[in-house]
């Protein structure tokens, strides 16, 4: 009984790691293929550990973010907590207002911090 609770803990330690870690490591920041969009709507996306997409916005936009990865991540501003989508999961999707104010925003994954990323709000 001992020998089959140490096997099933050991397995859901393992799931946890696997959820939590990128394949590959190293830095992950937002794609170079960003554009920008001048609608009032924009859409960013979450693909191998990194953002890509609209992450130059307007004002006031409502942006969806899409997760394609296989586990879950945020899209979370690191300097003022103006927008964060909370946790989205694998294949799922997750809309947050941007800020009424132009600037540029760093944002980043509560879960992975090698995930990050600028919103520029014109």
């Amino acid at each position: 009984m001992r020998k089959l609770a140490l096997t099933i803990m050991a397995v859901l330690i393992s799931v946890i790691l696997g959820a939590c870690s990128s394949s590959g490591g190293g830095t992950h920041t937002s794609s170079s293929s960003t554009s920008t969009t001048t609608a009032s709507t924009a859409t960013i996306t979450i693909d191998s550990f990194a953002y890509s997409g609209d992450l130059t916005v307007k004002a006031g936009a409502k942006v969806t973010v899409t997760n394609k990865d296989t586990v879950p991540h945020t899209l979370t501003d690191k300097a003022t907590m103006k927008f964060d989508t909370g946790t989205i999961s694998p294949n799922a999707s997750a809309t947050f207002t941007a800020p009424t104010k132009a600037g540029s925003y760093p944002f980043g994954c509560r879960f992975h911090s090698e995930m990050h990323g600028t919103l520029i709000v014109q």
